[in-house]
C-alpha cells in the first residue's frame, strides 16, 4: 500500500523553497546596498570634490592677490580662511577640512603659490549594514595655483594709464610674436585690435581692458586685470657722452653715393638721405638732440652698436633699402640696440620697411614706437589663416614679396601698428611673469 501523501510532498516543497528565498533576499540586499549605498558614496564623492575644488580656487585667488607681498605664502592667513569659508558653504567644516599652503603631497609639494585642500566625510550605511559596521569614508583632494610663472615676452607696453596703449589698426594689419604680449595700462580700453587687424601670441596680458571687438581678433590666451610688469631696464643709466663728432667728417663720395663709416661718439644728429651708404663701427652712438633718420634709398649696417637718442626728435626709418642693426654683446648695454631717453617723449617710427633686420632690444620706455606701411616678417609660415593680403600698389612700390626680419623685442611706452603693416617679432628677451590661477591637480 502506498503511504505517500500529498501533504508530505507539500511540506518538503516548502522546506526546499525557504533556503532559496533566503539566498535571494541576500542577493537583493546586496543589490540594494550597491544601488543605494553605492549611489550615496558616489554622490558624496562628487560633493566633496566640488567643495575641495572651490575651496582651493578661493585660496589660490588670495595667494595671487598677495603674491607681491608674500611671495606665494599664506603669511596673513587669508588663503586658509577663504578655503575654509568655501568648504563650510558646501557643508564641510572642522577636522574634515585640511588646508595646506604649500601642498604636503603630490607634484607641487612644497611649492610656494600653490594650495592643497583635503576634504573627507563619513556617509551613513543603509542596506550595507548587513555586511559590516565599519565606518564608510570618502576623501577628495584639490591643488590650485595662485602664483606668477616666468615667461619670455616679445613686447612690453609700459604706459600705466593710456587708452589704446597698444593699437593695431587698418586692413591687412597684423602682429605675430614669438613670446608674450604685455600691456601695463590700467585703462578700460588699454588695448585695441580693430576689426580689420589681427594679433597672434601665446599669451596677451593686459592690466586694464580691451576694446569692444578686440578679443575676437586675437589668436591666443587673453588675460585682463593682471598685475603690471615692471620695466626690466628701469635702472639702466644713460651712457656718458663720448667724443663730439660730425658725420660729415666721415663722408666719402663713391660714384653717385655718399658713403659714411662712422666711429662711436657723440653726434648732434645722424640723418641720411637719397642713396647714402652708412656703416657704424661697434660701440655707443650718442645722438644729442637732433634725432636719427634714414630715408630715401639710404642703407645702414651696424654691428655691435647701441644708438642712444636724447631730445624730442626721435628715430625715423623710412628707407626702402637694407637696414641691419645688432646690439653690443658685452658691457652695460649688452643686448640693447636702440635706447630712447626716458625723459623725452618722442616717436620711434618705421615706415615703408621691407628690408629691416634688427636684433636685441628696442627700448623706448616713455615714447611711442610705430610701424606703418611695412611688411616685416622673419618667417611667413604656411598658416593660411594668417596670410594677410598686402596692398598691391604698396608691394609694387616697396617690394613686399621680399621678407625682412625683426628679431628684436620691444619695450615702449606705446606701440602702434597701422596702415597695411604685417609685423612679426621673434625676439623673446624680456624676462617677465604671468599669472597662473586655477586647479592644477
Amino acid at each position: 500500500m502506498n503511504n505517500f501523501r500529498s501533504s508530505d510532498l507539500q511540506h518538503r516543497r516548502r522546506g526546499a523553497v525557504i533556503p532559496l528565498v533566503a539566498i535571494a533576499l541576500v542577493a537583493l540586499l546586496g543589490l540594494a546596498a550597491l544601488s543605494v549605498d553605492g549611489g550615496n558614496l558616489f554622490r558624496e564623492r562628487r560633493n566633496t570634490q566640488i567643495a575641495a575644488d572651490a575651496a582651493a580656487d578661493a585660496a589660490a585667488i588670495e595667494l595671487l592677490a598677495a603674491f607681491s607681498d608674500n611671495g606665494g605664502l599664506d603669511s596673513n592667513g587669508r588663503a586658509r580662511a577663504a578655503a575654509l569659508a568655501l568648504a563650510a558653504a558646501h557643508g564641510f567644516s572642522g577636522a574634515n577640512v585640511i588646508v595646506n599652503t604649500p601642498p604636503l603631497s603630490g607634484a607641487f609639494v612644497g611649492r610656494k603659490g600653490y594650495v592643497e585642500v583635503l576634504i573627507k566625510t563619513n556617509p551613513p550605511r543603509f542596506f550595507s549594514k548587513v555586511f559590516g559596521n565599519e565606518a564608510l569614508e570618502v576623501n577628495s583632494r584639490a591643488v590650485a595655483a595662485g602664483t606668477l610663472i616666468a615667461t619670455k615676452a616679445s613686447l612690453l607696453v609700459l604706459d600705466p594709464k593710456m587708452k589704446n596703449a597698444l593699437k593695431l589698426k587698418g586692413k591687412s594689419t597684423s602682429l605675430t610674436v614669438g613670446g608674450d604680449v604685455i600691456v601695463n595700462s590700467k585703462n578700460k580700453k588699454a588695448m585695441e585690435v580693430d576689426k580689420k587687424a589681427q594679433l597672434k601670441a601665446e599669451n596677451v596680458l593686459v592690466t586694464g581692458g580691451l576694446g569692444k571687438t578686440s578679443k575676437r581678433n586675437i589668436d591666443g590666451t587673453v588675460k585682463t586685470g593682471v598685475e603690471p610688469t615692471p620695466d626690466p631696464w628701469e635702472s639702466l643709466p644713460a651712457p656718458p657722452k663720448g667724443t663730439a663728432l660730425n658725420a660729415k667728417d666721415f663722408k666719402t663720395v663713391v660714384g653717385t653715393s655718399d658713403n659714411y663709416t662712422l666711429s662711436p661718439g657723440t653726434y648732434k644728429e645722424l640723418k641720411f638721405d637719397k642713396n647714402d651708404k652708412v656703416t657704424l663701427k661697434p660701440g655707443i652712438y650718442y645722438v644729442d638732440g637732433g634725432g636719427f633718420e634714414l630715408k630715401g634709398d639710404s642703407t645702414l649696417s651696424a654691428t655691435g652698436v647701441m644708438i642712444y637718442n636724447t631730445g624730442k626728435r626721435g628715430f625715423k626709418v623710412s628707407t626702402k633699402e637694407d637696414v641691419t642693426i645688432s646690439p653690443p654683446t658685452s658691457g652695460t648695454y649688452k643686448g640693447i640696440t636702440l635706447f630712447q631717453d626716458s625723459a623725452k617723449k618722442t616717436k620711434v617710427e618705421f615706415s615703408k620697411q621691407f628690408h629691416l633686420d634688427i636684433s636685441g632690444i628696442l627700448y623706448a620706455p616713455t615714447s611711442e614706437v610705430k610701424f606703418k606701411k611695412s611688411d616685416i616678417d622673419i618667417d611667413s609660415g604656411d598658416d593660411d589663416d594668417w596670410e594677410l593680403e598686402v596692398d598691391e600698389q604698396m608691394a609694387d612700390d616697396f617690394g613686399a614679396s621680399e621678407a625682412s626680419s625683426i628679431s628684436a623685442a620691444i619695450v615702449a611706452g606705446k606701440l602702434s601698428i597701422e596702415k597695411n603693416t604685417r609685423l612679426t617679432i621673434t625676439g623673446t628677451d624680456i624676462a617677465a611673469y604671468r599669472p597662473l590661477l586655477g586647479i592644477v591637480e
